[in-house]
């Protein structure tokens, strides 16, 4: 059956598997660690678990039509499950920072913001996506996105500049690692977005993206999981 697939096929399809395996490995750690944390990250730790175990079902899902697809010759990939996955999950990663720190009603807002923000930055990347034939719109909607990111980006730095001096050092620590897997860990994605532009085969986008969900999804929850850590020592 592989035999029928291109090299490059067979190594896409072989980062389907890595990332659900990788997502429920994920799923599990977090959802059993959340106990060995101080109280304030227990709830960003279940996110992280709630995150992976919803990207890994549709990793499940996207795994079979990605090969069923490539298999019949049809040049057609699970976008549709891919961005089902990300309305859900990034938000989720987003509200960790706001959960991590707590600020009280100015933390409400801050999750608010974050929410709106990343749902209007994936809805608009998905027209983008699935228009690839239309320039206009293709590119168009990948600038609107991008500035959403941005946002994103903007609001993040400037909460970690006005962090109240009540947030401990490894909790600040905690948040500058986390802020550098949207800064830099979510360029990941609109490289993957751009890559049938450079004359790329689509299966290229998909490796990409798989990439960036293993690294950003359980490496945003790492980074809860050591913060928790280390803050446990510095009580001890």
């Amino acid at each position: 059956m592989f035999s029928d697939l291109s090299v490059l096929q067979q190594f896409v399809y072989f980062t389907f598997i890595i990332s659900l395996f990788s997502m429920i490995a994920g799923s599990i750690f977090f959802f059993n660690q959340k106990s060995e944390l101080p109280k304030s990250y227990r709830p960003a730790a279940i996110l992280g678990g709630v995150i992976c175990l919803v990207a890994g079902m549709t990793y499940y899902f996207m795994k079979d039509l990605y090969l069923a697809n490539a298999l019949a010759g049809v040049n057609d990939f699970p976008t549709e499950y891919r961005y089902i996955d990300w309305i859900i999950t990034v938000p989720l990663m987003l509200i960790k920072f706001p959960t991590l720190l707590g600020l009280g009603k100015r933390g409400q807002q801050f999750m608010l913001k974050l929410i709106l923000a990343s749902v209007a930055m994936l809805v608009t990347a998905f027209i983008g996506e699935v228009n690839f034939g239309n320039a206009a719109i293709h590119y168009g909607f990948y600038g609107v996105s991008c500035a959403f990111w941005f946002l994103i980006i903007f609001s993040l730095k400037s909460a970690l500049s006005s962090l109240p001096p009540t947030i401990t050092e490894a909790k600040r620590i905690s948040i500058r690692r986390m802020f550098l897997f949207i800064l830099i860990g979510w360029t990941i994605y609109p490289l993957g977005y751009l890559a049938p532009t450079f004359g790329l085969e689509g299966d290229y986008r998909e490796l990409v993206y798989n990439i960036g969900d293993i690294i950003n999804k359980v490496g945003l929850g790492l980074a809860v999981i050591a913060g928790g850590y280390r803050e446990s020592k510095e009580v001890a």
